[in-house]
């Protein structure tokens, strides 16, 4: 560990990172490792609970023992607990007036570490029971969740999708999507609740279950729903549909994308 410092001088040597936090939102593999790449030169701001003990208030220090903090958490509506980080010292002061940080009661104080470090030790205290993930940026519109397994592949200099994010964008021309193989057969209760919805909705002709990849989109092949139409379908309603009936049916890793074949005339 490099350095440690409080607010009174907004932070250290480090790249700010906001912006490839900002696109690592767009969950894209491609995207995801434009912040891996920043991590080395970059930092990020710890809010802290209680003051660090042998750290002067204010002041960059060489760190060469083990650092004990009592960093502030996140907790949501549900009660589930998530460690925090910020990319900036304003948005961390931000966050922290609207959630009412202290140290110690007193004004808010925080430290700036190199970006691995930080997130070494956010990935250190996901249990996924007490504390589920890491936030980077809370309230921020360039805010970013992290599950475990996400941020430790970070950590690790390895890009991969964040699922949760990347449903968000439409595929690009330049994506390819690959058949896979066809692994397990899909359990029967699967296929006799798509045979049944597809019967239901006189739009449908027909449909074919595949197993796809798509290498910025997916950690691990999973499966694809094609449905043939002929003419004007209720697409959105088609799928509301379809998912409410399968999405407890379906095999790891858990979802399915469901795609609208119109037959020529």
């Amino acid at each position: 560990m490099t350095h440690a410092t409080d607010g009174s001088n907004g932070g250290g040597d480090g790249r700010d990172l906001t912006a490839a936090v900002t696109t690592a939102r767009r969950g894209l593999r491609r995207d995801v490792a434009v912040l891996v790449d920043s991590l080395e030169a970059g930092e990020l701001f710890v809010p802290l609970a209680r003051p660090i003990a042998g750290v002067p208030y204010g002041e960059h220090v060489e760190l060469e023992n083990e650092l004990s903090m009592a960093p502030h958490m996140l907790v949501d509506s549900e009660q589930k607990v998530y460690a925090a980080l910020f990319t900036r010292a304003d948005l961390l002061e931000a966050a922290g007036d609207q959630l009412g940080w202290t140290t110690d009661e007193g004004p808010l104080e925080y430290c700036s570490l190199p970006a691995r470090v930080a997130l070494s030790m956010a990935l250190e205290v996901i249990d996924e029971v007490n504390v589920v993930g890491l936030v980077i940026n809370a309230i921020d519109s360039s805010e970013l969740f992290l599950q475990r397994n996400e941020l430790g592949s970070i950590c690790a200099g390895q890009p991969l999708p964040l699922v949760g994010y990347v449903r968000e964008i439409p595929v690009g021309d330049d994506e390819r999507t690959l058949v896979a193989e066809p692994g397990d057969p899909p359990p029967p209760e699967l296929i006799a609740a798509i045979e049944q919805c597809v019967a239901a909705e006189p739009e449908l002709t027909s449909y074919v279950l595949e197993r796809t990849f798509n290498p910025e989109r997916d950690v691990e092949p999973h499966p694809t729903l094609r449905l043939r139409t002929t003419g004007a379908v209720d697409r959105p309603g088609i799928t509301a549909r379809l998912i409410a009936a399968i999405e407890d049916k379906l095999p790891p890793p858990g979802y399915v994308d469901i795609v609208f074949d119109e037959e020529p005339d």
